[in-house]
């Protein structure tokens, strides 16, 4: 099988209760881990079978308000992978 580009566009990211100074940092770790997690090829397949889509429901995610913006970031990215995977 050849090689297989998934291109995921986030139109917009809302980040309700986060500090503005976080939000690049809690971006940041949301693309690092979502592109790491997007490399495993059950992952990726199945985000290619689902064609293109408008929307995929990742569920809640809960954080504690003192939570590091990176982990933030990486938490809400396992959040997408796991929606990506049902």
């Amino acid at each position: 099988m050849g090689v297989r580009r998934v291109v995921v566009h986030i139109d917009r990211l809302v980040l309700k209760g986060f500090r503005k100074a976080d939000s690049h940092a809690i971006g940041e770790a949301m693309r690092s881990e979502l592109g790491r997690l997007l490399a495993d090829p059950v992952t990726r397949e199945r985000l290619v079978s689902l064609g293109q889509v408008a929307r995929i429901r990742a569920g809640k995610v809960n954080l504690t308000q003192d939570a590091e913006p990176r982990r933030s970031g990486i938490s809400a990215a396992r959040a997408i992978a796991k929606g990506i995977s049902r």
